[in-house]
Parts: structure tokens; sequence; C-alpha cells
């Protein structure tokens, strides 16, 4: 580790080494050493981390991904649902909705096994 590393460079949120929020980045501020990469492959075994030359389009992977998670893991109350999209205007929530199709559409048609449409329209 560089003594002047002050901020940890396993992923995007860059915490402080003095007060890592993560076990990889508690390890790499003792250590010194990046730990060894590993991501869940959903039960397929593992697969390295993806990175990205932009912080922001690893951001927008980690955020998509940390949403799904909890949507998919039933982490949200059908009172919270309804109020997700407070924050947003009604047109910054259809700008959204309408960058995150053209991703997904094109991620779609790039991905080896593509996925099941899950009733898009």
């Amino acid at each position: 580790m560089n003594e002047n590393t002050k901020s940890c460079p396993i992923c995007p949120r860059e915490c402080d080494l003095a007060d890592p929020h993560c076990e990889r980045g508690a390890e790499y501020a003792k250590t010194g050493k990046l730990p060894q990469e590993h991501g869940r492959d959903h039960g397929h075994g593992h697969s390295p981390r993806l990175s990205f030359e932009e912080k922001e389009q690893q951001l927008v992977m980690k955020y998509l991904h940390h949403a799904t998670g909890v949507a998919d893991r039933g982490g949200i109350t059908q009172e919270q649902a309804n109020e997700m999209f407070s924050v947003l205007t009604k047109e910054e929530t259809a700008y959204l909705a309408e960058l995150l199709k053209k991703l997904s559409d094109h991620w779609i048609e790039m991905a080896p096994n593509k996925p099941s449409h899950h009733g898009r329209r």
C-alpha cells in the first residue's frame, strides 16, 4: 500500500482507509495488499469483478446492483416502494426509465446468453 494513499481503491466509494466500510477495505487497510477478487456468479462459480474505465460507469453498475438486490430480496415494503421515486420529479423519473431501457436493450443484445425479456413492452 502506498503510504500517501488515504482512500481505499477497492470500490467506487473510496472510503477513508482509517475507517473502511467493508471487510475487503479493512483487509487492504491492514495489509496494504488488494484482496483476492471475488464475485458471485449466481451459484455457477466465481467470476472476477467487472471494472470500468470511468468511475461513473462503475457507480451506475453498483447502484443498479444494489437496487435490484434489495428489490429481489423483498427488502422494502410496499409503502417504501410507493415512495421510492419521491426524490425525483416526474420528468426525472421518465428520463431515468428511458436511459435504463436504452442500457438494458443494448446489454441484452450483446449478452451471449440472452435473458428473457420478463414482460418487456
